[in-house]
């Protein structure tokens, strides 16, 4: 199943993009405790009566009796010019992208939710099959609460399930709060962070805290449920059920996120921050490790230590404490590692494990942990997730096909090859060629490497981790400081393996879109193809003895000049010859002494005739023989 988004008109900094249909893809990573990923609300619970106390439910709304209310309190209105698009219904939503299966499975479907219907309403149902409409518009509505006095219980969260999808551009999914009856909104929460642009990740819980915004008249609060129109999204849809208020604990910090990294293309002067799942050793640098933690108290707390625990193995590599002398209640901080932790320079797996306490007693110890995960590897760059999840092959039609990452290049280093993985499937035989970049995929790659011809030797089934080299002639300089990109480029059909999520604008695709012509898109879903740094590339264990690695020339048929790579463990003197099938010489090389080391030898070709030849490195007693093929 393919997944790819569309119109990227620029990269960092400018711009914006729209996406088409995608397939929702597993995250690379979730960072967020278990109290935000689940999917099922805990039971509605009548309020307790006067006396109440942490996790007592101050107020609900099932949706029963759909906008009157079944709350105890009021009916729910609809603002903005397209108010009228959120519906109570049963039915799953309907449209030109959406079907009916998509409903929400929240705990009281069965009495019915508030849907925002944008897909439909942007949908022409004359046609058939339903198509959306040629200019589609970019809704305006919410959804609003009846006034409600908090001043007996001024700590609270709002709890809600929700079901959302959304394109082109960023998410117009938002809470609102007002406690002037509505006549100013001025607290803002967005309700769909961390779902990435045209994903449905299925039923969630929301959770966010209102004690800051109602503190300034707890008797007068008003929430909805905003789909803004600034942020460009024409469809798919807004799902709401079973929304409640909880009243908080007097201790309670809850982790809401952790990561090895902060990305923000609002913000982002490179793809430094990216997150990067394999580093190279030529690339380790300080690690932003970060934990955001939301006072979810009652109460200020002090004396807070947030923990930031590295391991390889059984080898602890970092145990470190930051201290938070004052935490406000209500509040959200986002802690750092102090100082920056820099990984070491040694192959392996690091577990991340962050935890947040402090002096006093957590009345919700579940939600104080998070996790992330993060490889060193002597030569591999990485952003996917290591294993093929899915694949990428551009509709399968045998046309122009790309696909690229960013990387940011911290210290200098010189790159020998493209990485890929390709899942089975496609055509065997298909051509391919590895691409280095700028940062602008409007300009002609910088290095491209010779045409590879796909055997079923490089294939993987899902979840298969295979890569191979695409090798360029010669080492590829990359300055510190600066953005690249790599690409592979298919001629055929073959099918590039996908792992993980990437943020957007920082993976991309190059295809015929069949409403949007042929053009660079952005894709969500990681490619699985990676920066290599190994000068050995081309040398497999089986192509070496006795300290002496001979690889595989390449191109291979070659028509005009080939490259031999060859690694020496020892200092040794290097010569090298080419004999036909008759055991004739026709080329002689003396190389001297050479520094053990990795080493590319280019030949000329053009003066042999079409054949097979093969060709012998000698290394001091060592000789190892290889076949290659001459074509004109």
């Amino acid at each position: 199943m393919n997944q790819r988004y569309i119109l990227l008109t620029s990269v960092l900094a400018a711009g914006s993009c729209v996406a088409q249909w995608a397939q929702q893809r597993p995250a690379m990573m979730d960072f967020r405790p278990a109290t935000e990923q689940g999917n099922v609300h805990p039971a509605l619970l009548p309020a307790s009566g006067d006396a109440r106390d942490g996790g007592d439910v101050v107020w609900s709304e099932d949706f029963a009796n759909g906008f009157a209310g079944n709350n105890g309190v009021g009916a729910w209105t609809v603002e903005g010019p397209n108010g009228d698009i959120w519906k109570h219904t049963l039915n799953g939503p309907n449209g030109a992208y959406t079907q009916t299966s998509q409903r929400i499975v929240s705990t009281t479907v069965a009495n019915g939710y508030m849907l925002f219907a944008s897909d439909s309403a942007n949908t022409d149902w004359t046609v058939t099959p339903p198509a959306i409409v040629a200019t589609p518009i970019n809704f305006d509505g919410a959804l609003v609460s009846p006034v409600l006095d908090l001043s007996a219980t001024p700590f609270v969260e709002l709890q809600f399930q929700q079901r959302l999808r959304f394109c082109c551009s960023n998410a117009p999914h938002f809470l609102e709060v007002s406690t002037d009856g509505g006549l100013t909104w001025p607290n803002r929460y967005p309700t769909s962070t961390g779902i990435a642009v045209n994903s449905d990740p299925g039923t969630q819980t929301r959770k966010i805290n209102l004690s800051a915004a109602i503190a300034a008249d707890p008797t007068n609060v008003k929430f909805r449920f905003r789909h803004d129109p600034d942020a460009g999204s024409s469809h798919y849809h807004w799902q709401i059920d079973d929304v409640q208020i909880v009243e908080v604990y007097d201790y309670d910090l809850r982790m809401t996120a952790a990561a090895n990294s902060t990305w923000d293309i609002n913000t982002a002067m490179s793809y430094d921050s990216l997150k990067y799942t394999v580093y190279p050793y030529s690339q380790l640098r300080p690690l932003g490790l970060n934990m955001t933690v939301l006072n979810n108290g009652a109460a200020d707390q002090t004396d807070v230590t947030a923990n930031f625990l590295v391991e390889e193995g059984a080898n602890v590599v970092l145990d470190q404490d930051v201290n938070v002398p004052n935490f406000p209640a209500g509040s959200t901080q986002t802690i750092y590692v102090a100082p920056d932790f820099t990984p070491p320079a040694v192959s392996g797996t690091y577990d991340v494990t962050y935890d947040i306490n402090s002096a006093q007693t957590d009345n919700v110890p579940g939600d104080n942990g998070g996790t992330s995960q993060f490889k060193v590897s002597e030569y591999s760059y990485g952003r996917d997730l290591g294993t093929i999840s899915a694949f990428e092959d551009g509709n399968g039609d045998g046309g122009v096909l790309i696909l690229a990452n960013a990387f940011y290049i911290k210290n200098a280093a010189q790159l020998y090859s493209v990485d890929v993985a390709l899942q089975s499937g496609g055509d065997i035989g298909t051509i391919i060629r590895g691409e280095l970049r700028t940062d602008d995929l409007a300009a002609d790659p910088i290095a491209v490497t010779p045409e590879y011809e796909i055997t079923a030797g490089d294939l993987n089934p899902t979840g298969g981790s295979h890569f191979i080299s695409l090798l360029f002639d010669g080492a590829q300089q990359l300055d510190a400081g600066t953005d690249y990109m790599v690409s592979v480029q298919f001629y055929g059909w073959a099918r590039c393996g996908v792992s993980g999520t990437s943020e957007e604008q920082t993976s991309f695709i190059y295809y015929i879109s069949p409403t949007q012509g042929e053009d660079w898109f952005f894709t969500t879903t990681t490619p699985m193809i990676r920066m290599g740094f190994d000068p050995s590339a081309g040398i497999e264990a089986a192509d070496r003895s006795n300290g002496i690695g001979l690889g595989q020339n390449f191109p291979n048929p070659s028509r005009n000049t080939t490259v031999v790579p060859y690694d020496l463990a020892v200092s040794a003197p290097v010569s090298f010859e080419v004999r036909d099938l008759s055991g004739k010489l026709v080329m002689g090389r003396n190389e001297g002494t050479k520094a053990p080391g990795s080493y590319r030898l280019e030949l000329n070709t053009e003066s042999l005739t079409d054949g097979v030849y093969f060709y012998t490195l000698t290394a001091g007693s060592t000789r190892l023989t290889k076949r290659m093929t001459v074509i004109r």
